[in-house]
């Protein structure tokens, strides 16, 4: 009968070391993953948030409260550290309403309007954008 000498257990531990070290190295991009897609859900709330006050003014008939061109801050959440060194601040969103265009005619006193919010920031040196749409009739 035979038994393992050290010099194979201690390959088969180094082969299983490279393994686990590989799986571990995917990890950071987990949470890259994670932060963006926490950052694109936040663009989108913002979206809405911006597209209900356009649609409510147009609803309305009062353009006086339409929603401008604005920017809102970023919630970073759970910063991660990066070589000892917090995260950088995360920046704003730029929100850019479109002020409602006329899309159709849908009778002698009801208009459909398209509605729609453009929400871009810059993540990891790249420009990253969502658009939120929505219809509303008005008188």
């Amino acid at each position: 009968m035979r038994a393992f000498t050290i010099i194979e257990a201690l390959i088969a531990m180094t082969v299983l070391l490279i393994a686990v070290l590989g799986m571990l190295s995917v990890i950071p991009f987990g949470f890259s993953g994670a932060q963006t897609n926490s950052i694109q859900i936040q663009a989108v709330s913002v979206g809405q948030q911006y597209l209900e006050q356009e649609r409510f003014s147009k609803a309305s008939g009062n353009a006086l409260v339409m929603p401008s061109a604005t920017t809102a801050p970023i919630d970073a959440g759970q910063s991660f550290m990066s070589n000892g060194v917090p995260a950088a601040a995360p920046g704003v969103f730029t929100v850019t309403p479109d002020r409602c265009v006329t899309t159709k005619n849908a009778g002698l006193f009801v208009s459909v309007y398209s509605c729609a919010v453009t929400i871009s920031w810059t993540q990891s040196n790249a420009t990253h954008s969502v658009t939120v749409q929505s219809y509303v009739a008005a008188k």
